[in-house]
């Protein structure tokens, strides 16, 4: 028997190891043309280099989240060349993802202050031929002869605003895909006949890191990461982070993940360039770290144990911080959310349980989704403005009620007005909401001189030729809601018409298919679609659709007794490189059956409409009277002797500091850096009536921070006189708003500046500034009657 075992072991770990060497290995490791792929990419000056294992992503995607196991080509032809992704393009040339790329590289290089320099490189199988007969003929492409090759000068849209991007030039070779912009493509192409015979010494550091991964991110050296980014606030960000990681030269980070057991990994790799103060950084981090857990060790140990899942460590120059995403870090989450759980409802006086700890209690689906085998358009009802919960409308046609709901200002400088259309509609046979069936056009906006005030828009998700779908809102019921942009100098007044149609698909035939005790890999198919089950557990069933996904209409989980189950919540996906739809659905109670209704006819019926009134006066409603005292002159004087000061904090003054500005209080209440430093303060003051709800009754402006070091900070002239405020731009002054009416006679209103991030909190030892008031001898009040949008007074 012993040696049965033993043979039988033996013969185990052959076939174990043949399969790895044969199959696995095959299907995770890096073509032969990635290193020629990388070398090429690697430039002297490279700053970022990024890698994706597509074969292994796809291995991962089949593994883990279920790939399409019924594979189908997608189709994309419906989709226009602005709207296409690159997975799109790819695909309109044949070239399939899974099948035919192997790995993906991008490369960022030194930016000369106008637009990114970068490049991307697709290894795999590709015909060059189709491929440049599409970036001719689809993407206007112009040949640029240059090394022996013909490359492609493509010109890069903005799908939102149809204005060009940037521009790229694509070479293709039977083994990879070259895309960069015109500078780094220049530089590139000598290297693609020389990079070959190189050694690739420069990426000695990266190719060990990168084959171990399925994401990589290397930057060479840190104190590049700047170089490379022109936005003002990408590069405040990167310069921030480099001088936090200054004892850094090279910086690394990996997604990685293992099929049995499951695992996935997130590591950072940090290499120094100063070993012995990397050594101290990385000290203090772990200590940073295990000072974390212990305070939550006291206070909440589940959470202690998360840490479990992060190690760092350090080997020589090279210093490392992973984290493990396994089931032991599945299983402490889990603990974490049951005693979240139990301290919530414990406090509420009632009781909460694992999942595991007692089976689900069984809920019936209160208001199921019906299906009829047959539905024809002349039956369907018209819409019922009485019914409940129906929307008052201006027109009805069909089912369906269309009104205008808004007219308003356009949200940029070339847009006139923007006209707001609103549809609505009642249960309809076979028509759930859970796909865009029914969709809502808005096809012309008229004067009353029979002009088209309708902007012509080309691109952009939510151009105006875009329809607006209808989804569910709650009791059945269905919305649509489509904006649509007119040219600029459209006159409120001079609006005659909004005229458009509402389109539904409506599935005359529907079929429906049952599977009784499903299990994985069980099949429902017609009409061009697929719905496999992946996974069946209990309450929760896993699935994937692919082919004619629109055809699948719904699909339910039945208990033993033949009745739909409540649904508890569930999600679903696209897969990572397209062909299908991955998702998961729980139920109230255990799944003894799924049943899928398909489409096995329809018929798009369309109802056009034209609305007329533009008055927007909806309904009367209750009178509520604006408390707010009238407006009157004042004087710094009368300030200081009519309105009592306000009066002392009721709580405890937790404020890093406060000054006395009688009459009014500032007070520093919190300061936190990330990428810049930001100051809270509070500004209390008398409850004086030109100060509420005012739009601005004066400024804080800091003129200089002080440091504990000795130095000081002052803000550049630019900064000072600027009124504006951008994203990742320094703040030093901002003015003065009171939204409230005051409260126990004060005015309390908090405010926010934004300061270079070498004054760390911790290093501030004073702040210095200037709070302006504004007093008004004059006040004039002007009257708008016409409250038509852009009117002014």
């Amino acid at each position: 028997m012993k040696k049965i075992l033993l043979a039988t072991l033996g013969v185990f770990i052959v076939l174990g190891s043949g399969a790895y060497v044969f199959l696995i290995h095959p299907l995770l490791s890096p073509s032969e043309e990635t290193p020629f792929a990388e070398a090429v990419l690697a430039k002297p000056d490279v700053v970022l280099l990024t890698g994706l294992n597509v074969r292994q992503m796809a291995f991962l995607e089949r593994w883990f989240l279920g790939g399409p196991i019924v594979p189908v080509a997608e189709d994309v032809s419906g989709r226009t060349p602005q709207d296409r992704t690159l997975v799109d393009h790819l695909r309109a040339v044949s070239v399939e993802p899974r099948r035919d790329i192997d790995y993906a590289l991008y490369a960022l290089y030194p930016s000369d202050g106008g637009a990114l320099r970068h490049a991307i490189m697709l290894v795999g199988r590709f015909s060059p031929g189709p491929i440049n007969d599409y970036l001719a003929r689809a993407l206007g492409g112009v040949p640029r002869p240059g090394a022996g090759r013909i490359s492609y000068e493509i010109t890069i849209v903005d799908p939102n605003s149809c204005r060009p991007a940037a521009t790229g030039i694509v070479t293709v070779d039977p083994k990879w895909i070259l895309l960069a912009d015109p500078a780094s493509h220049a530089a590139l192409l000598p290297r693609l006949a020389s990079a070959r015979a190189g050694g690739g010494g420069e990426l000695a550091w990266w190719r060990p890191l990168a084959r171990a991964d399925v994401l990589s991110i290397g930057v060479s050296n840190l104190q590049d990461a700047e170089k490379a980014v022109p936005q003002p606030f990408l590069k405040a960000s990167a310069k921030a982070a480099t001088a936090e990681a200054d004892v850094f030269q090279r910086f690394y980070l990996g997604v990685g993940a293992k099929p049995v057991p499951p695992e996935g990994r997130l590591r950072i790799v940090f290499d120094a360039a100063d070993p012995n103060r990397a050594v101290e950084k990385i000290k203090m981090w772990e200590q940073a770290i295990g000072q974390s857990r212990a305070r939550w060790a006291d206070a909440m140990p589940t959470v202690a144990t998360l840490y479990d899942s992060l190690t760092v460590r350090s080997d020589g120059g090279r210093s490392t911080i992973e984290f493990t995403v396994d089931r032991k870090l599945a299983a402490n989450l889990q603990r974490v959310g049951n005693e979240l759980l139990a301290g919530l409802f414990g406090g509420l006086g009632g009781r909460a349980t694992s999942p595991g700890a007692a089976p689900r209690v069984e809920r019936i689906d209160s208001s199921p989704a019906a299906f009829e085998p047959s539905a024809a358009p002349t039956a369907l009802r018209g819409y019922d403005p009485a019914a409940q919960f129906a929307e008052e409308v201006e027109e009805t046609r069909g089912p369906f009620g269309v009104r205008l709901g808004a007219l308003r200002l356009g949200s940029e400088p070339e847009v006139g007005l923007e006209v707001v259309v609103e549809g609505f509609t009642g249960a309809i046979p076979n028509v759930t909401g859970e796909q865009p069936r029914a969709r809502l056009f808005v096809g012309s906006v008229k004067s009353a001189k029979g002009q088209e005030l309708m902007r012509v828009e080309a691109c952009g998700r939510e151009r105006n030729s875009e329809p607006a779908p209808f989804a569910a809102s709650f009791s059945r019921r269905l919305r649509a809601t489509k904006t649509v942009r007119l040219i600029a100098g459209s006159d409120p007044h001079a609006l005659q018409s909004v005229s458009g149609r509402v389109e539904i698909r409506l599935p005359t035939r529907t079929e429906t298919l049952s599977a009784a005790r499903p299990a994985p890999g069980t099949v429902l198919a017609s009409h061009g679609a697929t719905f496999t089950l992946t996974k069946v557990d209990g309450g929760s069933v896993s699935y994937q659709i692919t082919g004619a996904r629109d055809n699948v209409l719904h699909f339910r989980a039945l208990n033993a007794a033949g009745r739909p189950l409540a649904p508890e919540g569930g999600f679903s996906a696209d897969f990572l490189l397209g062909g299908g739809v991955a998702g998961q659905k729980d139920y109230a109670g255990v799944v003894d059956r799924v049943e899928v209704v398909f489409a096995a006819a329809e018929e798009t019926v369309e109802f056009p409409f034209t609305l007329t009134d533009f008055s927007l006066a909806g309904k009367a409603g209750a009178v509520v009277v604006d408390p707010t005292p009238p407006f009157q002159p004042y004087s710094a004087a009368a300030l200081r002797r009519e309105p009592p000061p306000p009066p002392p904090l009721a709580t405890p003054d937790t404020s890093l500091a406060r000054i006395q500005l009688d009459p009014f209080e500032l007070s520093l209440d919190k300061a936190q850096a990330f990428f810049v430093t930001r100051l809270d303060f509070t500004l209390r003051g008398p409850a004086a009536p030109n100060f509420q709800k005012a739009f601005s009754v004066g400024r804080l402006r800091l003129t200089r921070v002080d440091l504990k070091d000795g130095s000081t900070l002052e803000p550049p002239m630019a900064d000072v006189a600027s009124t504006g405020q951008s994203i990742g731009r320094p703040i030093w002054d901002t003015p003065i708003r009171s939204g409230s009416a005051g409260k126990d006679g004060a005015l309390t209103t908090a405010l926010y500046l934004l300061i270079d991030p070498r004054a760390k909190p911790g290093e501030l030892k004073a702040l210095r500034g200037v709070l302006t008031i504004q007093f008004p001898k004059t006040l004039q009040t002007l009257r708008l009657d016409d409250l038509s949008p852009g009117q002014h007074a």
